[in-house]
Formats: C-alpha cells, sequence, structure tokens
C-alpha cells in the first residue's frame, strides 16, 4: 500500500444542517487552511482514522457516515456528521500544529500549499458530491 492510500481526509458536516453547505476546516500552523486528516495507522480502518484525525485536530466527536475512495488521487474521503452547530466563531486546537479550527462556508484565502490549486477543486468537488452514490456506513 502507498503512502497515499494511506491517507485520510474528514469532510465534516453538521448532523442538523440547514441547506447551507458548511464544513470543517483547520489551519496547519506551516501549511494553512486544510481538511482535518492524516495517515492511517496499521490496524486502523479508514473510518476510525477519520474519527481519531477529527478529534486530534479538533477537539470533536463524530458519526462516520460514509466512504468514498474514489474522488482523489490523494486518500480516501469520509463523510463526518457532528453534533456541534455551525458558528462564526473559531476555536483553538490542542494538536500544536493546529491553530485554528473553523467552520467554513466559503472556500478560504490561505489553503494548504499541500496541493492549492487542486485544494480547490478537492472542496469543490466535495461541496457538490452525491454522497448516497458513496459507501453508506451503519448507524
Amino acid at each position: 500500500m502507498s503512502d497515499l492510500e494511506n491517507w485520510v481526509i474528514a469532510w465534516v458536516i453538521p448532523k442538523n444542517r440547514e441547506s447551507e453547505n458548511c464544513w470543517i476546516m483547520v489551519r496547519h500552523k506551516n501549511r494553512g487552511w486544510e481538511l482535518p486528516g492524516g495517515n492511517i495507522r496499521i490496524g486502523e480502518s479508514v473510518e476510525e482514522a477519520a474519527l481519531r484525525e477529527l478529534f486530534e485536530e479538533t477537539g470533536l466527536l463524530g458519526t462516520a457516515k460514509a466512504v468514498e475512495n474514489k474522488l482523489f488521487d490523494r486518500g480516501t474521503v469520509v463523510l463526518v456528521e457532528v453534533d456541534m452547530e455551525p458558528t462564526p466563531d473559531s476555536w483553538y486546537s490542542d494538536d500544536e500544529m493546529i491553530d485554528e479550527v473553523g467552520w467554513c462556508i466559503t472556500i478560504p484565502e490561505n489553503l494548504s500549499e499541500f496541493s492549492n490549486s487542486s485544494s480547490i477543486k478537492e472542496l469543490e468537488t466535495l461541496l457538490v458530491h452525491d454522497w448516497s452514490a458513496s459507501t453508506i456506513l451503519g448507524s
């Protein structure tokens, strides 16, 4: 398995969402704004990895609802719902590499340098993705 196959991204949305799209992003100290995520540990499922990364980077607990491994070359995306209501206020993370966590309703400036131009395309893809066509997880 390559390093990219060992990578997970959490697409985090509110459980009780209105029609407005909103999602959580983290501002990495060195890379800028990006979606929560990271490496999948040995023996860990992609859902477990996404939920662990979400907690480590944001302090939030969530429920993995669906998995999509065909959207991007650089990892698997897990749709995660959280009980937190969206707010315009950001918060701090216990992760020393994360400067800020917040809800987004538009694509932020200062996206991660990890894949800046493709990051915008990835976010646009996620905003319109039909999760009912993905692998749906049990509740």
